[in-house]
């Protein structure tokens, strides 16, 4: 059962202007680090719709889009941003790609709407979500309703990645830096909470992990081939390469132990933190003669809310003693995070009343997949303003799907930033 409010909403939904614009924003080629075109889309939506957009960037090509509505009850008033990321996978050098797409990889699915299902990898991840909160904005000034407190949305880059990392260091080489975190301190605006809009299957979860990525270095010496003795046994083999089994097999062993001592549950979330290693490097493949007396593995660990990564790398000195000389660096670190339970029920009473009144569903906890990944929402509950991520169904959205997405968003924002006192009935 709906309520009188959001048969009203939806009477002015219009289902092939989401569809179109769902496919519009998706289908704009924005990848990490390149997403200049999609933000000027979002920029000229906002603009037709009123919401007086600002670009944000810390790099030029790379900006925020925020855009705002309401503002027009007392300066007691609560206020809500939702933000979603434009950038989406993909975008590597063809260089850097074949060194982890395998030949004969299936091409990415294009963003595409058949018998009102969609798919292609910006509309789940995370336009979609996206074109929804915008549309939410456009019912909510359509209907008239003049918000107490300030709406905010916002379109964000650099959510994915990349990290600066060997080689690709410096701003421009940044995601995460120029993203959310650039937004927070940077974005003019200090909302009292905040919604990352992605997909979590209509379910709700106010915490998310982070990560570390370590640089495991092995070391040894090089080796003239000619002079190379094939009978030495692995361990403690001077080319380091050959100490890669050794290390490979210790860090398997452990991940499985690691994401048992390091789950981190609360009422509103489970966090399982993942290990897996990421990259390889080592020697010089034009230059063999002497081998190499340097190898690196580099891999990422999950970190909940409450991991210190300082914790994390004694824990993996620990797993890794007797392999020979080595180093062990932290080269990338992205902390988790957790809303504090009673600040956050405020927003989680508005997205459950919204919920009850859209989909005559109680509000449920989101699957931990969705609490044990990197999302923007981390960022703001590190810095103490309640947050949660929440949205449509992941996997093959439908336009119903979307649809209900929408009205959820716009009932939310209506809860969390109430309505003008001459809106008041």
């Amino acid at each position: 059962m709906t309520d009188a409010l959001t048969r009203r909403l939806d009477a002015l939904l219009d289902r092939d202007v989401l569809r179109r614009r769902i496919l519009e924003l998706c289908s704009i080629p924005s990848p990490q680090g390149h997403e200049r075109e999609a933000g000027e889309y979002v920029e000229r939506w906002m603009a037709e719709e009123g919401f007086r957009p600002r670009r944000l960037a810390a790099v030029p090509e790379r900006f925020h889009v925020v855009g705002c509505l309401g503002g027009h009850g007392p300066a007691s008033s609560r206020e809500l941003l939702m933000a979603s990321h434009l950038d989406t996978e993909g975008g590597l050098d063809p260089q850097d790609a074949r060194w982890c797409v395998p030949p004969g990889a299936a091409p990415e699915e294009p963003v595409a709407e058949r018998d009102g299902v969609f798919t292609g990898a910006a509309v789940a991840n995370d336009r979609g979500p996206m074109a929804c909160f915008l549309m939410a904005g456009s019912l909510i000034r359509k209907a008239g309703i003049r918000l107490a407190g300030r709406f905010h949305m916002a379109a964000c880059p650099g959510e994915i990645g990349p990290d600066p990392v060997d080689g690709r260091e410096g701003v421009a080489q940044s995601g995460k830096d120029v993203g959310a975190a650039y937004l927070l301190a940077n974005g003019g605006m200090a909302p009292d909470f905040m919604i990352a809009a992605e997909g979590t299957d209509f379910a709700v979860t106010a915490q998310g992990a982070g990560y570390a990525i370590f640089r495991l270095s092995l070391y040894g010496e090089q080796i003239f081939t000619p002079l190379f003795d094939a009978s030495l046994p692995l361990k403690d083999h001077p080319n380091p390469v050959y100490r890669l089994g050794g290390a490979i097999a210790r860090l398997h062993d452990w991940a499985p132990r690691f994401e048992q001592a390091h789950r981190f549950e609360t009422a509103w979330g489970t966090t399982i933190p993942k290990v897996q290693i990421g990259a390889i490097r080592g020697g010089l493949p034009y230059a063999l003669g002497g081998g190499t007396g340097v190898c690196a593995l580099y891999v990422e660990v999950g970190l909940s809310a409450i991991d210190r990564v300082q914790d994390i790398r004694r824990e993996m000195e620990i797993v890794l003693d007797g392999i020979g000389p080595h180093a062990l660096d932290c080269v990338a670190y992205r902390q988790g995070g957790v809303a504090d339970e009673a600040a956050v029920t405020p927003l989680l009473g508005a997205i459950a009343t919204a919920s009850r009144a859209v989909r005559g569903a109680e509000l449920e906890v989101a699957d931990p997949v969705y609490a044990s990944m990197w999302r923007d929402h981390n960022v703001y509950n590190r810095a103490g303003i309640p947050a949660v991520t929440f949205g449509p169904r992941r996997w093959r959205p439908t336009l119903d799907d979307f649809v209900t997405a929408t009205l959820l968003y716009a009932r939310t924002a209506i809860e969390v930033c109430g309505v003008a006192a001459s809106e008041v009935q």
